[in-house]
């Protein structure tokens, strides 16, 4: 047994990278997984499983009401499900109209759907953890100056966005023992990264990349931290140091840089 034996945790994008890993590792932990994505492979991950867009207030209430019919209560939810493209001030109007449906409506209105409906859950239950998942572009290695990466303006900006909603959630739910914390991680091999790099990837590149299974490690010693642990925390992991638990600031607060 662990101290997650028991648990019930959704993890949204948990058909790929970063997501698979955060189902497979919490799964391991003994929790009992609840999974949504809009890829059929999500099938394969063990446990309850739902092919659905996380941008549809339907699928928010579907997959939460589902959670809580075969497991009677959800403790744990891991904000994933994100997407990433080019965009930039200069594209086309109807792209950019485009692409804002698609970037910040999975990345932001996903994580507001999830995190609004799992936490009447949780405070009926009396306690449980939402993690959400940002990017070092919002909590950058300590030193290096906060930059938007060019060509990201959607992403930068929905992932900046759920900095608020970690903040803002972390003390708005703190009274009824939900903590809510971020993890914000550097270039880590997935799918989403391999597809944004395309043929620009070299094995030295791949070599300095961190794995899924690094960041599930510290998604783990995070929730292991129990009722008492941190709360509004943004948690960095970042390329060329060791992932680490302790490298965190209050969400919020000013960054480094």
């Amino acid at each position: 047994m662990t101290a997650l034996t028991g648990q019930v945790a959704l993890v949204t994008g948990a058909a790929q990278g970063l997501g698979r890993a955060f189902a497979n590792r919490l799964h391991t932990e003994g929790c009992k997984i609840v999974a949504v994505d809009r890829r059929e492979a999500v099938h394969d991950v063990v446990g309850l499983t739902y092919v659905a867009d996380v941008r549809d207030p339907d699928t928010a209430r579907t997959v939460v009401d589902g959670a809580v019919a075969k497991h009677g209560r959800i403790d744990i939810l891991v904000n994933n499900a994100g997407v990433v493209s080019p965009t930039g001030p200069a594209d086309d109007w109807q792209k950019g109209l485009d692409d804002y449906d698609e970037i910040v409506d999975t990345n932001l209105r996903g994580s507001f759907l999830f995190g609004r409906a799992a936490a009447a859950v949780m405070i009926e239950n009396g306690g449980g953890n939402i993690v959400n998942i940002g990017t070092d572009h919002v909590f950058p290695l300590p030193g290096v100056d906060v930059h938007g990466h060019g060509a990201m303006d959607l992403y930068n900006a929905s992932k900046w966005a759920i900095n608020g909603l970690t903040l803002d959630w972390a003390i708005s739910l703190k009274e009824h023992g939900i903590r809510v914390n971020a993890i914000h991680m550097g270039a880590t091999d997935s799918e989403m990264l391999r597809t944004w790099m395309g043929d620009a990837i070299t094995d030295e590149m791949v070599a300095s990349w961190m794995s899924p299974d690094q960041t599930a490690e510290i998604l783990v010693q995070l929730l292991s931290e129990g009722p008492t642990g941190r709360t509004g925390q943004n948690i960095g992991l970042w390329v060329g140091r060791e992932p680490s638990i302790s490298d965190s600031t209050h969400a919020g607060a000013r960054l480094p840089g």
